[in-house]
């Protein structure tokens, strides 16, 4: 497990965030991903454990760091927060 020592979203990660919000929308997952998110915090940390757990088999598909950083993501509450409203924003956007 990592120990995020700050509780701010960096640049980089702001940046990771949006590209993962947008990746949940283009998807359909949308009303699912803030269903999660919105139930509390354990749901994702249970997620960012279960990454390190299968990060051996992952790492063949998908680069090491990335999946770091989303785990990274997934045990800062800041960072839940910014992509749960992300996620609320995108729905704004389309029924405008």
């Amino acid at each position: 497990m990592t120990q995020v020592s700050q509780n701010h979203v960096t640049p980089e990660q702001t940046v990771a965030i949006k590209q993962a919000a947008n990746e949940i929308c283009r998807r359909g997952f949308r009303v699912p991903a803030l269903v999660i998110l919105e139930s509390g915090p354990l749901i994702p940390f249970l997620g960012s454990q279960l990454l390190w757990v299968a990060q051996p088999a992952l790492s063949l598909f998908i680069p090491s760091h990335k999946i770091r950083q989303a785990v990274e993501m997934l045990e800062t509450s800041e960072a839940m927060s910014t992509l749960t409203e992300i996620l609320r924003n995108q729905d704004d956007i389309r029924d405008s």
